[in-house]
């Protein structure tokens, strides 16, 4: 890419706030109810304790965010000017519900039973209540992105027909009856291998859907929730001993990076996951007369697949700070437990006195002074020591972002689109200007040193790619182009030459250090030169 590193424009009409510096500052969001349910919005830094591995430690950051939208925006953006910032948007609130319908991994009479009780919890909720609506098939698709307007939720979803999912289906490997052992044995061990291959690929495709929707929402301020409606997926593959038709070259996988990967993701949006089985209160199917083995269960008298998938969910729930909802056929209380959460939510930040950063998990402690209290929280932390990214690892993360259906907004961006130079049809001129607030800078000398992966797309109307140009932009500022930027920004031009078969062109930006991200979609139709 031809891209260019300028300096000039201001990024708002506020204060310009420092750059962000690399640090291993720790924010915990929680959530305080007393006795009756109801959030308790009067405390004060004060009234907390927070205990890491139980040792208590200085909360340096303090904050209170209640639900409330805010006000308008100054003014409309111009024509050829398009953002993923969330202050040009009207109305904006401090909270969103976001609801993940997940047909990946649910079953088809399992979606109906949900769909209903999704219909009940949408027909109750007050008026002022900002809810998204997300579907999971083989891809994430957008039915409505966050709204006030109940009914037009309820519509999108009276249009949602459900589908069966052939990947959930696959991931049931098929009894082999052949009348000889040795090739049964044979084709379970074939059969498992390729059922193993299909879980493994609903457990990514869901984890990438959830990340993407996080870095979506992860600019919108205050707590968000994330209602995932789902029959789940395992937390791992081929450590169940008694499984002994898998055979013994069965692959063991488990899928706890990845799941740190999204937690971490959910984290840093401030976006707590409430998983909710689709699949109500489970019976136990093994003990039907039509069932010839005995009953194989996990724990708790639930039967064996089902308590694995529960792990997954609780896993995420305890990761971020949400609940885990199964066993319950009122699914519609679930889901107005995690939309009561989002009413008050206090940030505490600090930063860790160990020096430790060996990837182990650490485990978070927050008690209130005050009696009568139920806290919740994230359970802890894994303390990754800030690692280099390989190309490779840099390289995916792009693609990611250029396939997912949500604009990820963990870098606030403004894209202007002009005419090129020298001028030609459809040839353009593109200004994205990057919000420097979202960049992390670390000081090395007499210089503050970072870099931004830059990617521009040209689509198709299906979403293909057609041409892309990336680049990597060097960050090394002395103190004087480090206070220009903190004040006016980071410019990047490209030109480009539309091809005629592109639909859209999208503009990512990512900081390598951070991880945050930013997107833009620009329609071709939408612009005028």
């Amino acid at each position: 890419m031809s891209g260019l590193f300028l300096l000039g424009l201001s990024v708002s009409g506020q204060e310009p706030a420092p750059l962000r510096v690399t640090t291993h500052l720790v924010l915990v969001n929680v959530v305080v109810h007393d006795k009756k349910g109801q959030p308790a919005a009067d405390l004060t830094q004060d009234d907390f304790v927070l205990l890491e591995e139980g040792k208590p430690q200085r909360i340096a950051v303090f904050s209170v965010e209640a639900a409330r939208p805010l006000a308008a925006p100054a003014k409309p953006l111009p024509s050829n000017y398009f953002t993923n910032r969330l202050d040009y948007r009207s109305g904006t609130p401090t909270s969103v519900t976001a609801i993940l319908f997940d047909a990946l991994n649910t079953a088809w009479e399992d979606q109906v039973y949900s769909k209903y009780q999704l219909v009940k919890f949408l027909a109750q909720i007050p008026p002022q209540e900002r809810v998204a609506l997300y579907v999971l098939g083989r891809e994430l698709r957008v039915l409505h992105d966050f709204t006030t307007d109940t009914r037009s939720l309820l519509r999108v979803l009276a249009r949602h027909r459900g589908s069966v999912s052939p990947e959930l289906e696959a991931s049931t490997p098929l009894e082999a009856d052949t009348g000889s052992a040795e090739m049964d044995a044979w084709l379970g061990e074939s059969n498992q291998m390729m059922a193993d291959f299909f879980k493994l690929n609903r457990a990514r495709n869901t984890l990438d859907a959830i990340e993407a929707i996080a870095h979506h929402l992860s600019r919108l301020p205050g707590r968000k929730n994330l209602v995932w409606i789902s029959g789940g997926f395992p937390f791992s593959i081929g450590f169940d001993d008694l499984d002994e038709a898998a055979g013994p070259n069965r692959e063991r996988r488990h899928f706890a990076e990845e799941i740190e990967r999204t937690a971490r993701a959910l984290n840093e949006a401030n976006l707590a996951i409430y998983p909710v089985d689709a699949r109500g209160l489970v019976g136990l199917p093994e003990f039907s007369a039509a069932v010839k083995r005995a009953p194989r269960h996990g724990g708790g008298g639930v039967p064996k697949g089902v308590w694995q998938n529960q792990q997954t969910m609780q896993a995420l729930a305890e990761r971020t700070g949400g609940e885990a909802y199964y066993n319950r056929n009122d699914l519609a209380a679930a889901m107005r437990q995690a939309l009561e959460d989002s009413r008050v939510t206090y940030v505490l930040g600090y930063y860790p006195t160990h020096d430790s950063w060996d990837g182990r998990f650490r485990q978070l402690k927050v008690q209130v002074k005050r009696k009568g209290l139920n806290v919740r929280h994230r359970a802890g932390y894994f303390a990754f020591h800030e690692r280099q990214e390989t190309p490779k690892e840099r390289d995916q993360l792009l693609r990611e972002a250029v396939g997912a259906p949500l604009e990820a907004t963990g870098i606030p961006l403004l894209v202007r689109v002009g005419p090129g130079k020298p001028p030609k049809p459809g040839r353009w001129q593109v200004t994205a200007l990057v919000d420097p607030r979202h960049i992390s800078l670390s000081q090395q000398g007499d210089r503050w040193v970072g870099s931004l992966d830059v990617l521009l797309v040209q689509q198709s109307p299906d979403g293909r790619t057609l041409r892309a140009a990336r680049d990597n932009l060097a960050l090394r500022l002395t103190q004087q182009a480090y206070q220009r930027v903190n004040q006016e920004g980071v410019i990047l031009v490209e030109v480009l030459d539309v091809l005629p078969a592109t639909a859209q062109v999208r503009v990512v930006v990512r900081d390598p250090a951070s991880g945050n991200l930013g997107s833009v979609t620009v329609p071709v139709g939408k612009v005028t030169l």
